[in-house]
C-alpha cells in the first residue's frame, strides 16, 4: 500500500508539472519524497527542476548535490547545477559543471551548447566554437546551434563559415524569424542590399516584436537616403516595440534629413525619457547638433536643468 502511494504521488507530481501547474507537482513530489523516496534519483532530479523553474536555486541546488551524494557519476545532475549558475549569469560558474557532465555523458549535446554559450559569453570565442562543433558532430541539424555557431563566425568576419551554418539553419527551419534575420545581417556584409532587405521584411513577418529587424532594416534605407521609406520602418517598428530606444533615434535623424525638426525633438525627447543614460551619447552625436542648438526642450535636459517631458508636451 505504501508502495502504491508513493507511485501515485510521483504520477500526480509529473501530471501538474505538464500542466504547467509547479506548485502542486512540487507538493506530491514532496509527498513521495517524504515518504521515504529521498534516495530516488529520478524523483530528486524531478523535483530539482521545478524549484529551478520556481526560481528556487538554493533547494535546486541542494537536491542535484543529493543525487551527486548517491550517484557521482550522473551527469544530469552537474548539468542541473550548471544551468543553475547559468540562470544567474554565473557563467564561469557554471563551466565547470557542464564539462563534468560531458565528462560523465560524452554524448550530451545540451552539456556541449550550454558550455558553448557560456565561452560565448565570456569572450572564449575559440572554446565557443570547439564546443559548438562537438554538438555538430552528434547532432548535424541541431537548429540553434548552427545559428549560434554562424554569429559567431559573422563577428569574425569569416562570412564563407557562417554563410553555409546559415543556409543549413535554413534547410532544418525555413520559417523561424531568428535564421532570416541573421541571413539578412550576412547579405548586407556582402552589399547584397537587396537579399537583405527581403531577408529583414521576411523576418518581420514572422515577428514583429524582434525590434533589430526594423532596425537593420531601415538602416539600409536610411544609408541608401530614402528617408521616407526609413521612417516608415522606424515607424512601424515602433509601434510595436514602444520601449527600442534605438528606433527612435534613428528615426530622428530621418526626420532631420528631411527638415522635420519638431518630430526629430520629440524622438530625442522620447529616447531620453525612457533611457536618460542616453544624455551623453546624444550630446556627442555631431548629426544631432542643429537639432540641439534648435530645441530648447533638449539642451534643458542635457544641461540637467528642470525639465520633464511631461512638462514639455503640456
Amino acid at each position: 500500500m505504501r508502495n502504491y502511494h508513493i507511485d501515485n504521488y510521483i504520477v500526480l507530481g509529473k501530471k501538474y508539472y505538464e500542466e504547467d501547474n509547479l506548485l502542486k507537482s512540487l507538493y506530491y513530489y514532496n509527498k513521495a519524497y517524504t515518504y521515504g523516496e529521498n534516495n530516488n534519483i529520478e524523483l530528486l532530479l524531478e523535483m530539482a527542476i521545478v524549484y529551478d523553474e520556481l526560481n528556487d536555486f538554493e533547494n535546486a541546488y541542494k537536491l542535484y548535490k543529493e543525487v551527486l551524494k548517491y550517484d557521482d557519476t550522473e551527469a544530469r545532475a552537474y548539468y542541473g547545477i550548471a544551468i543553475l549558475y547559468d540562470h544567474q549569469d554565473k557563467f564561469n560558474k557554471a563551466i565547470p559543471y557542464y564539462e563534468q557532465a560531458i565528462q560523465h555523458d560524452p554524448l550530451y549535446t545540451k552539456a556541449y551548447f550550454f558550455l558553448a554559450y557560456a565561452y560565448d559569453y565570456i569572450g572564449e570565442n575559440e572554446k565557443a566554437i570547439e564546443n559548438y562543433n562537438h554538438v555538430l558532430d552528434i547532432d548535424p541539424d541541431d537548429f540553434w546551434t548552427c545559428i549560434n555557431l554562424g554569429s559567431i563566425y559573422e563577428e569574425k568576419d569569416e562570412l564563407d563559415k557562417a554563410l553555409y551554418l546559415m543556409e543549413r539553419a535554413l534547410e532544418i527551419d525555413s520559417g523561424h524569424f531568428m535564421v532570416l534575420f541573421n541571413m539578412g545581417v550576412l547579405k548586407t556584409k556582402e552589399n547584397k542590399l537587396e537579399e537583405a532587405k527581403s531577408y529583414y521584411k521576411r523576418a518581420i513577418m514572422l515577428n514583429e516584436n524582434y525590434p533589430y529587424s526594423y532596425l537593420n532594416l531601415g538602416v539600409i534605407y536610411r544609408e541608401q537616403q530614402e528617408y521616407k521609406k526609413a521612417i516608415n520602418i522606424f515607424t512601424d517598428g515602433i509601434k510595436h516595440n514602444d520601449d527600442s530606444v534605438f528606433l527612435y533615434y534613428n528615426r530622428a535623424c530621418c526626420y532631420l534629413k528631411v527638415n522635420f525638426m519638431e518630430k526629430a525633438e520629440l524622438d530625442i525627447l522620447d529616447v531620453l525619457t525612457i533611457k536618460p543614460s542616453m544624455v551623453e551619447y546624444v550630446k556627442d552625436d555631431r548629426e544631432l547638433q542643429s537639432l540641439i542648438n534648435y530645441s530648447t526642450s533638449i539642451r534643458c535636459i542635457l544641461e540637467e536643468k528642470d525639465f520633464t517631458k511631461e512638462r514639455y508636451n503640456g
